[in-house]
C-alpha cells in the first residue's frame, strides 16, 4: 500500500517587530522616564517624598 502525503503542516511566520509596535514601545519608555524625572525634580523641590505637594509661600 502506498501512503499519500497527507500532512497538513502549516508554516507559520515568525513574529516580527512592527514599526508601530516599536514606536509605541519607545513612547512608553519615554513616558516612564519623564515620570521618573518629574518625580525626582519634585523630591528636590519639596524635600519630602516624590509625590508630595510643595507648600505655597
Amino acid at each position: 500500500m502506498a501512503t499519500a502525503a497527507t500532512t497538513s503542516d502549516v508554516k507559520r511566520a515568525k513574529p516580527q517587530l512592527n514599526v508601530y509596535t516599536g514606536l509605541l514601545t519607545v513612547a512608553l519608555l519615554m513616558v516612564i522616564l519623564a515620570a521618573a524625572v518629574v518625580a525626582k525634580m519634585n523630591t528636590d523641590v519639596t524635600g519630602q517624598g516624590p509625590f508630595d505637594t510643595a507648600s505655597s509661600r
